[in-house]
């Protein structure tokens, strides 16, 4: 999902033929855990869903422009 977070901005999974989640890729993550990349659950409830994300978080928060939260 990791690589979903980072390509798009909309998602819509899908199981058995049924959509379950159709939505902007932020909600769906944060929507269920069992969608969420790895980043993502072990730094929830901060809405951040990659790498790059975190990457980004830490940079602002050293420079005191962001938090991670």
């Amino acid at each position: 999902m990791e690589f979903v977070a980072e390509a798009a901005d909309r998602v819509v999974i899908m199981a058995d033929g049924e959509v379950i989640t159709d939505g902007a890729t932020a909600e769906v993550v944060v929507s269920s855990p069992a969608f969420a990349p790895q980043v993502a659950k072990v730094l929830a409830p901060a809405p951040l869903l990659t790498v790059d994300d975190v990457r980004a978080a830490l940079a602002a928060r050293r420079t005191g422009e962001g938090n991670l939260s």
